[in-house]
C-alpha cells in the first residue's frame, strides 16, 4: 500500500487563496490524486492572496485615516485566526505521524510552509502592537515580515508544484513500464 504525501499545497492554499472568513473549511492533510490537481488549479498569483490583500488594505487604511483602529484590529484578527488555525495543524496526530513516516522533501516542504505562517503571524503580531506604540515603523516592519512569510509560502507552494508533478511522471513512467511488460 502507498502511503499519500501531505497535502502541503492544500495547506498551502488554505493561506493563500482561502477567503477571509472566521469560519473556513478545514483542510484535508492527505494528498490524493484528485486533491492534487485541484492544488495546482487552485494556484494563484500572490498579489492576489485574499489574507494578504486584506492585510495590505488595512496597514493603508489605519495609515491614511481610512479605517479605524477597531476596524484595522478586526481585519487584522481575522486573518490572523486563520493563520493560528493552519499552524494548529502542525501539532496535530496526524500531521505528526505523517512527518514522522514520510520524506525527507516532504518533511522540508511542511518545515517551509510552517516557518512561512510563523513569520506572516509574527508580523501581523508586530501590526497590532502599532495600536499601542502608534510608531508607524510597526507597521512598516509588520508588513515587511507579512509579505515576506507570504512570499515563503509562495515559494513553497511553488516547489510543492513541481515535486507533485514529478511524482506524478514517475507514476506515468511506471505505469508505461508495466504495459510494456
Amino acid at each position: 500500500m502507498t502511503r499519500k504525501p501531505i497535502d502541503i499545497g492544500g495547506v498551502l492554499s488554505n493561506a493563500l487563496l482561502a477567503p477571509v472568513e472566521a469560519d473556513s473549511d478545514p483542510v484535508n492533510l492527505l494528498a490524493g490524486p484528485a486533491s492534487r490537481r485541484a492544488g495546482a488549479q487552485k494556484k494563484g498569483e500572490l498579489d492576489e492572496s485574499p489574507h494578504l490583500l486584506a492585510v495590505r488594505e488595512a496597514v493603508e487604511g489605519i495609515r491614511n485615516g481610512a479605517v479605524t483602529e477597531e476596524e484595522f484590529y478586526q481585519s487584522i484578527s481575522t486573518v490572523h485566526l486563520q493563520i493560528s488555525e493552519l499552524l494548529g495543524l502542525f501539532e496535530a496526530g496526524e500531521m505528526q505521524r505523517e512527518l514522522a513516516a514520510g520524506d525527507g522533501q516532504n518533511r522540508e516542504l511542511v518545515e517551509r510552509t510552517r516557518d512561512g505562517l510563523l513569520l506572516v503571524e509574527e508580523g501581523l503580531a508586530r501590526l497590532v502592537n502599532f495600536l499601542e506604540s502608534q510608531e508607524i515603523e510597526d507597521l512598516q516592519e509588520g508588513l515587511a515580515q507579512v509579505e515576506a512569510g507570504y512570499l515563503e509560502l509562495d515559494r513553497t507552494q511553488d516547489d510543492a508544484l513541481l515535486l507533485v508533478d514529478d511524482e506524478e511522471d514517475d507514476d506515468a513512467e511506471d505505469d508505461e513500464d508495466e504495459e510494456d511488460e
